[in-house]
């Protein structure tokens, strides 16, 4: 790992706002401009952590450094992951609060303040960001109505403030590839952290990723996500639709030998029950008013995201019996 900028004789600010990026050069520069314009008194820095990124999105920095002595730039070699980036920029720091942003996040001017007041009654606080990101590429394609709601975890991973004592008792995990915030929030949860997410603190999205990125994308979400079932013993409104929709299928494949159920027809009950489970994830997210059009491209676009996620929960599902099994023999 290299560093650019850094000072080993700098004072240590009081808040030092983490942002991780690989291959961010198109969204980075206007998460950095909403950080560096926060509407506060607290001494602050924002460190931007390159974790291997292969465009330009270094240089983007380096000229935002050339205006602003509060940014500064840690790179990865290599692509090494969202954990192992979080916990390098934590690492890089004395600061008594550290936040952390992701790169196609942009917050409002009084994000810092709201959060940090809040921190004198919780370990970590984050705002709610929209869109949420499983539903970041239907609502850019279809611009429905949002509605405003938390995630699953008690922080929203992508806006965060924690205090320091709060890392150091429970860091980032740094083999982490995804789901390393959701991760953090349950450990933190189950070490008796107190952890907040403010409704009323709204930051905005940006993802950029196209309708292909975001199947794949879903299909590693899925496979994590059934990890993240069996590690913490969680159950999540999408593991409950999972479940339900595997208890569906394998009911119509099972009647498949006895001759109750033809083929198509269980093809075609399967299909059915993930327009459902399609139906209520897209509801959950959008509002059907005031705009009922968008919303119902949105229920057309949402299916094959929805069917690609829950075979990825079966797909991670067997990987963790052959896991499992593989230990088993090692054994």
């Amino acid at each position: 790992m290299s560093e650019c900028s850094a000072k080993e004789d700098r004072i240590t600010p009081e808040v030092s706002i983490i942002v991780i990026a690989f291959n961010e050069e198109r969204r980075i520069d206007g998460c950095l401009q909403a950080l560096l314009t926060q509407d506060t008194s607290l001494t602050y820095e924002v460190v931007v952590v390159d974790d291997g990124s292969r465009d330009a999105t270094a240089e983007v920095v380096k000229e935002l450094q050339e205006r602003h002595s509060n940014v500064q730039l840690l790179r990865h070699d290599t692509n090494r992951g969202r954990g192992a980036a979080r916990l390098t920029g934590q690492q890089s720091t004395q600061s008594p609060l550290i936040g952390f942003v992701d790169a196609d996040i942009v917050v409002p001017s009084q994000w810092l303040e709201r959060c940090s007041s809040e921190l004198a009654r919780c370990d970590a606080v984050s705002g709610i960001a929209l869109p949420d990101g499983d539903c970041a590429v239907i609502w850019r394609i279809c611009q429905p109505t949002l509605r405003r709601r938390p995630g699953t975890a008690e922080i929203t991973g992508n806006n965060v403030l924690f205090t320091r004592e709060a890392l150091v008792r429970v860091p980032f995990g740094a083999d982490a590839k995804l789901g390393e915030d959701f991760r953090l929030a349950k450990t933190m949860v189950r070490d008796g952290l107190r952890l907040a997410t403010l409704g009323d603190l709204v930051v905005e999205h940006r993802e950029t990723k196209t309708y292909w990125q975001a199947l794949r994308w879903m299909w590693r979400s899925g496979v994590d996500a059934t990890a993240l079932l069996f590690e913490y013993r969680v159950v999540r409104v999408p593991d409950l639709a999972w479940i339900s929709w595997c208890v569906v299928v394998l009911c119509a494949i099972v009647l498949i030998p006895f001759g109750t159920v033809a083929p198509w027809l269980a093809i075609v009950v399967a299909l059915a029950f993930t327009l459902v489970v399609s139906s209520l994830f897209t509801g959950a997210r959008f509002l059907l008013r005031p705009r009922f059009g968008r919303f119902l491209a949105a229920l057309v676009l949402s299916p094959p995201l929805i069917l690609v996620y829950l075979v990825g929960r079966c797909a991670g599902l067997l990987r963790l019996i052959g896991v499992r099994r593989s230990s088993q023999s090692v054994a």
